[in-house]
């Protein structure tokens, strides 16, 4: 019997299978599945594309898949429409909880993830709390994409004349190749919507923080801030006091600072995630087939 978990995030998907018996047959890595942002067709190749890596082209008898952009209700049945055959029995989740299941296994926990967007996770032991996870466009605070969209924000306020340029400005307008506010205009407005292009500029701003940019170190701050205060009140609600923090945001060291320190002054400990979240997909793959998920070495 062939298990896979997948981790399908906004950014990459990631893949891996296991025997029931506990043998490794392999990982596969492919793009983005959150399908509010790249479609559903997209999405279902992307989560196939890695599946089929991992097993080296077999069908699995069970994927159990934890998605970025399973919001809703609504979310859970386009995606497990759309990827009901790709395994003989599928199962589909939020990524958060899984990323939380790969280090409790199950007990009570909280995690924070921070990347593309964000979201934060807790389990109590009997029912499961989401804070956030709403989407770009409602909620990811604390993000990179929300950290990217408050540096255009500045941005503009510089090209019109509103706030004077500093380094940020700079570094975006080469990124971006954006010379004054029409280039701006028509970059933002008659392109498509960029949200990973809109997150990879949370890199400028960390840049510019660490070349100590007020605008850029104000943005950083602020969005640490908010997302801890957030991860706090889970924490106090589901009865914990640690925070798994995972996520590409919780690799600038500015960052980490920031949102560590706040949780140390509200004596909540935030621990970097040691697992990958398809990690926590395959052993909830085990549990659902029935296996037993003692046979992984990790």
């Amino acid at each position: 019997m062939i298990l896979v978990g997948v981790d399908g995030g906004g950014s990459k998907t990631s893949a891996i299978a296991y025997t029931c018996s506990g043998s490794f047959l392999g990982k596969g890595l492919a793009g983005p599945a959150n399908f509010h942002n790249i479609g559903v067709e997209e999405a279902v190749k992307n989560v196939n594309k890695a599946i089929l890596l991992a097993t080296k082209g077999m069908k699995p008898d069970v994927a159990y898949i934890g998605l970025a952009g399973i919001d809703s209700k609504y979310d859970y049945n386009v995606m497990s429409e759309a990827l009901r055959s790709i395994a003989k029995n599928v199962y589909i989740d939020h990524d958060g909880f899984v990323a939380l299941y790969a280090e409790t296994r199950g007990k009570p926990g909280v995690i924070v993830i921070a990347g593309t967007g964000s979201v934060i996770v807790g389990y109590d032991g009997s029912r499961r709390v989401r804070f956030g996870g709403l989407g770009w466009l409602i909620a990811d605070e604390g993000s990179a994409y929300w950290i990217g969209r408050e540096a255009l924000r500045a941005f503009g306020k510089m090209l019109d004349g509103r706030m004077n340029k500093t380094v940020i400005a700079e570094k975006i307008m080469r990124s971006l190749n954006i010379n004054d506010i029409d280039d701006l205009i028509k970059w933002a407005y008659h392109e498509g919507h960029k949200v990973k292009d809109i997150a990879s500029l949370a890199k400028i701003v960390d840049e510019a923080a660490n070349e100590g940019d007020e605008i850029a170190l104000n943005i950083l701050k602020s969005a640490a801030y908010e997302l801890a205060s957030y991860s706090v009140q889970l924490a106090v609600k589901i009865g914990v006091d640690k925070i798994y923090l995972k996520g590409g945001m919780f690799n600038s060291p500015m960052y980490f600072n920031f949102f560590r320190g706040y949780l140390d002054s509200n004596n909540i400990k935030g621990i970097i995630a040691e697992h990958d979240p398809e990690q926590g997909a395959l052993l909830l793959a085990f549990k659902y087939a029935g296996c037993n998920s003692s046979v992984l070495n990790w």
